[in-house]
């Protein structure tokens, strides 16, 4: 298989794989193994933590179409020239030459409905699976996007195939009803602004919709 063949699998697998192990309230196991539990303090009764509206449908950017996920309960941005498909729980986003992937899904677990993005995307980061020497950032807030987010990112090689990746992980809390994680994934050699740029517009399209 040709280098840019692999490549391809490899980012589609990561997303996959991350993106089930993370969108599943971190309980339990993944398909690499156990993922973490997050441990942030919830209310005993998050059944009347009261459901945040869920806002205006964001604009589009020229030449983009709307994908909707209706078991996921959310619609994205897709650029032109993508493709979506959903698998596993998750809907994957791939770019037109595949050096590209976002996994995006949603958490309607009780920690996924109430906690905060920050505490919510650093222990998401540090839970994936499948990674030699995973290094991961604090995350940081999002002032902008159309939920309350956070933003964290982390590099490491990919056990099973010994490439080093660079992954931004995303999360948009729509209190109350779901916290949507969006799992970035390039190889840590290609150019890191393109693929920032591309990210943020497309977390700034996601909106939230009753699930199917």
């Amino acid at each position: 298989m040709s280098r840019t063949g692999r490549r391809v699998v490899l980012l589609t697998a990561c997303a996959l794989l991350a993106g089930v192990a993370t969108v599943k309230a971190f309980g339990g196991f993944g398909e690499r193994g156990p993922t973490r539990t997050i441990t942030t303090t919830v209310p005993a009764t998050v059944a009347d933590v009261p459901v945040a509206d869920a806002g205006p449908l964001p604009a589009l950017p020229r030449g983009w179409r709307r994908v909707q996920d209706p078991r996921g309960g959310f619609s994205v941005g897709l650029p032109p020239g993508w493709s979506a498909r959903r698998s596993g729980g998750t809907l994957v986003l791939r770019s037109r030459d595949r050096t590209l992937a976002i996994a995006v899904g949603a958490d309607r677990s009780a920690p996924g409905r109430v906690a905060e993005p920050a505490t919510y995307a650093d222990q998401a980061i540090e839970s994936l699976r499948g990674y030699r020497g995973l290094r991961s950032s604090d995350s940081r807030p999002l002032r902008t996007s159309p939920y309350p987010g956070a933003q964290a990112t982390a590099t490491g090689t990919y056990a099973d195939t010994g490439v080093e990746q660079a992954i931004t992980l995303v999360a948009l809390q729509r209190r109350g009803d779901a916290t949507y994680t969006l799992l970035a994934f390039r190889s840590a050699q290609s150019p890191r602004e393109p693929a920032r740029r591309v990210v943020a517009r497309v977390v700034d399209t996601l909106h939230s919709e009753r699930p199917a």
